[in-house]
């Protein structure tokens, strides 16, 4: 793993077919899809997913011009994760950007807020400015839900709460629907603290209480040399305490969820923003979620955050005694 390719590859199933749980149809309304209900009525999300559609985060900036290498333009800006693999199996890519408002399709970071990227971006290789997904930390939401070939999902329900489950670092979200409160504000946690309720056929979460060491957006792997101004992955995009971010899971048909997310956040954009794709395509009935493994064989990563040069054993011996 390098600060270009955030985890090591999983096999992924790549056929996307029906999965049949709960059989209880409802009738929609006209125009829309009616999902199948799960026993007690709610929207059936139960099962295992796949990335869906991949599309450049942001609508590129004007500035440095760049080329990208021969061997990574075919799949366009910040999709490639290895030589030969594309980081979401068999998708359809959307042409419009995953920002949809602003309208103009840009991230609207305050003017001190797009300096900072740019920093980040350029010294991207400096322990001060991994991305926490390189150090293997939780990918927290909306960009947990973005489209990378080394991440699927399984969804879990009960009357009183949603669980998602991703492939990625083992992680978990316990979302429950008992309109409870958000926990106090000085416990934060890496996927942040969540609270959902149904609105209609369309799942509502708001994930407040994040830790500081997450990116808010962010997929695919940003290629060798790119200079920052040609980012359109979400890359280096960072929050503060008060991020708030409003979630919609909506199914468009039996095999398909519509994810859109609203990012709030004062101290750092303009003003919400908001992306919106089809984030989970239906796996088949018996896809796993895989073992996910971060940092084993990732040895220039452990390099560049031990400062240790040479072997990889020097650096390893680094991070044991640091963990004693």
């Amino acid at each position: 793993m390098t600060s270009r390719a955030i985890a090591p590859r999983c096999t992924l199933i790549i056929a996307i077919t029906f999965v049949a749980l709960a059989p209880i149809v409802a009738v929609g309304q006209s125009g829309d899809h009616a999902p199948t209900k799960t026993p007690w009525g709610d929207p059936d999300l139960r099962g295992h997913w796949l990335p869906g559609t991949a599309a450049p985060m942001e609508t590129p900036s004007s500035g440095e011009r760049w080329e990208r290498p021969e061997s990574e333009r075919e799949l366009g800006p910040s999709f490639r994760f290895f030589p030969g693999h594309s980081d979401a199996p068999d998708i359809v890519r959307q042409e419009q950007t995953m920002v949809v408002d602003p309208p103009d399709g840009k991230i609207p970071l305050q003017p001190w807020a797009a300096e900072r990227r740019a920093e980040i971006m350029e010294k991207r290789d400096d322990i001060e400015f991994l991305d926490p997904r390189v150090k293997c930390l939780p990918a927290a939401v909306p960009r947990g839900n973005l489209p990378v070939g080394y991440n699927t999902y399984q969804f879990l329900q009960t009357p009183d709460a949603v669980i998602l489950l991703y492939e990625w670092n083992h992680l978990t979200r316990y979302i429950p629907l008992d309109d409870s409160p958000h926990v106090p504000s000085d416990i934060r946690l890496g996927m942040g603290d969540s609270r959902g309720h149904w609105e209609g056929n369309t799942l509502v979460v708001e994930a407040t209480n994040f830790t500081e060491n997450t990116w808010v957006v962010g997929h695919g792997a940003p290629a060798e040399n790119a200079p920052a101004s040609s980012f359109t992955s979400g890359h280096g995009v960072f929050h503060s305490d008060e991020l708030r971010v409003v979630e919609r899971y909506t199914m468009v048909d039996e095999n398909t969820i519509r994810y859109e997310a609203t990012i709030h956040d004062p101290k750092v954009f303009t003003q919400p923003w908001t992306i919106s794709y089809n984030a989970f395509m239906r796996g088949e009935e018996d896809h796993i979620l895989y073992e996910y493994a971060c940092h084993e064989g990732n040895a220039r990563n452990l390099k560049l955050m031990t400062g240790a040069g040479g072997d990889i054993s020097v650096a390893l011996e680094h991070v044991a005694k640091v963990g004693k």
